[in-house]
């Protein structure tokens, strides 16, 4: 154990950044949300000063959550021993976020993302590398946590908000729930998921002149091309990215150690031209990323409330997470226009699709998670090297058709399948969701009607059947409900 006294104690609200993890930490598994870094330790440095400094730079690695309320402790003990355990449940009220392993010449660091997310962790770890070989450190210049939900709860930060609120409410009543819908039930299923890294040095190279030429950043022009090419085999007009905002746009918030990371909602139209697609995503992005900070408890609210409205659930089917601000340097491991890619070990990532950027620059460099499930790995294969494929198409401004370059197709549907509000259906598996819900064989058309004799009431029905639509892929409710035996009939 080490001991720190003699630092400021305050107290505050939860940013949202908080808020929102706070929830996910004390909820989700806890090797998904616990960080682990391993770090060699020089001979002759202090472990224990080491924490003390880095505790004392960084308000939020001596922070614990009340309720509603961070309180900063000014003294208190971090735990430092041989091993340090990520595979436990931090406790937030109880427990600072912080645990020092110190092992053969080594230091393991946990923390856990209420603490920091990702970017914030690579700010912590510059300066612990700094701390251990004796550098001088700056001072701190970024606000602290406290600081930061103080901005939040301002007139100007609700105000700012509210119209996240508003375009997300927005965004959501337009967009599919699924892009690649199939019919796939996720009860028990352990997201084991296949991974494909794909690299190409020309990819970059094409990512730079795509950026001159159009102003769209290479960030945005390979979520452009992940959309497109899902789109493209989901069979959609329309399709939504969930990408990964920093929310670091201001200098001041660049060096932050706090959560602020959070989901932006980027609702890309689907075109067989890619220059089509690059059009359509500088706004759409801009306008995401400028709205991707939130109360996720308001949220949440109105993302019930749509879901009910539209009789759907919101599949996390196409995750995009741009990690190249702190990702891999070296040389490149690729030079032509070649596209290299290579299976790596599974690991666990709750999403049908999952798209993470390591590097843009000098070689494109992605690892894209898919649910074999919904894209077995030949069709992984296809997307993964048809992102690159299309980029360098793309690089010099030529039309290029997306399926041509990535050998992409719409997969197959059959007459069981219908396309309504935006999204394709499966009436065989609406069928199955109505049945269950009510215990009694239920019957559905092509117009999404259901005719049924049960006691319950439409509305008793539809909540019903909203229950069991999380593990249901390729099924909405339906759009009406005609039912015998209860009063009425109607949503």
């Amino acid at each position: 154990m080490t001991a720190f006294s003699g630092l400021p104690a305050r107290e505050g609200p939860l940013t949202m950044g908080q808020a929102n993890m706070v929830r996910c930490v004390r909820t989700d598994p806890p090797e998904h949300m616990n960080y682990r870094v391993v770090r060699d330790l020089p001979p002759g440095a202090s472990v224990e000063d080491a924490v003390r400094r880095l505790v004392g730079r960084h308000e939020s690695l001596r922070t614990t959550f009340h309720g509603d309320v961070q309180r900063v402790h000014g003294s208190g003990v971090i735990a430092v021993g041989a091993e340090a355990d990520h595979t436990a449940r931090f406790d937030l009220e109880n427990e600072l976020p912080l645990r020092v392993g110190v092992s053969g010449g080594q230091v393991t660091l946990v923390t856990t993302h209420s603490a920091a997310d990702a970017a914030g962790l690579a700010v912590l770890l510059a300066d612990w590398d700094d701390i251990v070989v004796g550098k001088p450190l700056d001072p701190v210049t970024a606000p602290q946590p406290v600081d930061v939900a103080l901005a939040e709860t301002s007139p100007a930060g609700r105000k700012r908000a509210e119209a996240a609120l508003r375009y997300w409410d927005g965004a959501l009543s337009r967009v599919p729930r699924s892009t690649l819908t199939v019919s796939v039930d996720d009860t028990g299923h352990e997201w084991r998921l296949p991974r494909l890294r794909v690299r190409s040095a020309g990819a970059a190279r094409a990512l730079a002149r795509i950026s001159a030429r159009t102003g769209v950043s290479g960030s945005a022009a390979v979520l452009a091309a992940y959309a497109a090419l899902a789109g493209l085999r989901g069979g959609l007009p329309l399709t939504a990215v969930l990408s990964i905002s920093a929310n670091r746009f201001r200098p001041d918030l660049r060096s932050y150690v706090g959560p602020l990371a959070q989901d932006a909602l980027v609702p890309v139209p689907v075109s067989a031209s890619f220059e089509e697609v690059l059009a359509g995503v500088r706004g759409a992005a801009l306008g995401a990323y400028q709205n991707s900070r939130f109360d996720a408890d308001a949220l949440i609210k109105i993302m019930e409330r749509v879901q009910r409205d539209r009789g759907v659930f919101f599949a996390r089917d196409l995750v995009f997470n741009d990690m190249s601000g702190a990702g891999r340097t070296g040389r490149p491991a690729t030079t032509g226009d070649e596209v290299r890619a290579v299976w790596l070990p599974e690991a666990t990532l709750p999403c049908r699709t999952a798209l993470w950027v390591h590097r843009l620059h000098g070689e494109l460099d992605l690892t894209l998670w898919a649910d074999p499930r919904v894209l077995p790995r030949e069709d992984t294969l296809l997307l993964g090297e048809g992102i690159a494929k299309t980029l360098i198409a793309a690089g010099d401004g030529n039309v290029c058709d997306i399926s041509e370059i990535s050998g992409i197709q719409p997969i197959g549907r059959d007459d069981s399948w219908v396309f309504a509000d935006g999204q394709w259906v499966s009436l065989p598996e609406v069928t199955r969701l109505v049945t269950d819900a009510c215990g009694i064989p239920a019957s559905v058309g092509e117009d999404l009607i259901c005719r049924v004799e049960t006691p319950l009431t439409p509305a008793e029905l539809h909540t019903e059947c909203l229950r069991l639509l999380p593990s249901r892929m390729a099924a909405i409710t339906p759009r009406h409900y005609v039912v015998s035996g209860a009063e009425g009939s109607g949503r």
